[in-house]
């Protein structure tokens, strides 16, 4: 399918669901091994320090979030997995456990903060609807192949979106950028966003969304063929908000969502300090300002499937034992 900043079909996806299908293969596949025994699972705990031993990365010090406990792992090596830095910017799409706090503290250590070059906004995500959100929600890119992105064109025009009429709305990305219309790429299309409500023409709660309008697809396409591609997000968008999308246009707005850079590390994701492995978006090796959900793809495969298994296998039989931590 095509995506934003392009105009050819390039990019192989599962409906609206890509990310959320590499979501679901890799927890199933983590709680395989649970169930094998070879994995010990500590959901919501919060990692306080890295422990160092002779320059080495030993361990973590860890607090359960649940009742305040603070406790200690030892081991031989340690990898962190934990995210990028998207939630300096407080809201984003990723939960609120998933933030730069634990790379923060291995860099006090000494490990190196490399390539913080690009943010990636993703302009299709549901608006801020409360004070009291933890996170933002990620709606598909796919939905801008067919959804019309617009807004009123008088400021302050309060009316429902079916009862502006078409000659008083504004397609602005079709009008301003008429060769990829819906489908200029995420910057472009963020900050047009934040433009035309910044001249007051933002819809919903506080004036901070768009409309997403799926009514010309559905009356050209019909309603299965567009509930057979975007049905599953769709009925998220419902769920969140209390709004049928077949009926009314989606809200969006766009979020903080992926991050460029973090702790560097070398070709076996080994950062400066021995030990310490560092995997994922945390990690400051794979970029691409125009991130689509193939490059997350590209990225699991690489740091977790290939790479990762050998390097620090490679690094625990150079070491040998290292025995107890003193």
């Amino acid at each position: 399918r095509s995506f934003g900043g392009t105009q050819v079909s390039r990019t192989f996806y599962a409906r609206g669901q890509t990310g959320q299908q590499l979501l679901l293969g890799a927890y199933q596949a983590l709680m395989r091994q649970v169930d094998a025994g070879n994995v010990e699972l500590h959901a919501r705990h919060e990692m306080l320090d890295l422990i160092m031993e002779d320059g080495r990365a030993r361990g973590v010090v860890v607090r359960d979030l649940i009742n305040g406990e603070i406790k200690h792992y030892t081991a031989d090596a340690v990898v962190l997995a934990s995210g990028g830095y998207g939630n300096v910017y407080f809201l984003s799409t990723n939960a609120m456990g998933s933030n730069v706090t634990a790379s923060w503290r291995a860099h006090k250590h000494g490990a190196y903060f490399a390539n913080p070059c690009y943010t990636q906004i993703h302009p299709t995500c549901i608006p801020v609807s409360g004070d009291h959100q933890s996170k933002l929600t990620l709606m598909s890119e796919s939905l801008r192949n067919d959804g019309r992105v617009w807004v009123p064109k008088k400021a302050g025009d309060s009316r429902k979106p079916y009862d502006i009429p078409e000659d008083e709305r504004d397609y602005y990305l079709e009008r301003i950028y008429p060769s990829f219309g819906n489908l200029v790429p995420r910057d472009i299309a963020s900050r047009a966003a934040k433009n035309v409500c910044d001249e007051g023409r933002g819809v919903g709660p506080g004036g901070l969304g768009v409309y997403l309008d799926f009514a010309d697809a559905i009356e050209r396409l019909g309603r299965k063929t567009v509930e057979a591609k975007y049905g599953n997000l769709f009925e998220m968008y419902e769920r969140i908000t209390g709004e049928n999308p077949y009926e009314t246009p989606m809200r969006i707005y766009p979020a903080v969502h992926y991050t460029m850079g973090g702790l560097w590390v070398d070709y076996d994701l080994q950062s400066n300090i021995p030990g310490l492995f560092v995997i994922g978006e945390a990690n400051f090796s794979d970029h691409g300002a125009n991130r689509l959900g193939a490059s997350a793809l590209m990225q699991g495969l690489a740091d977790g499937y290939f790479v990762l298994p050998t390097g620090l296998g490679d690094y625990i039989a150079r070491t040998g034992d290292l025995g107890e931590v003193g």
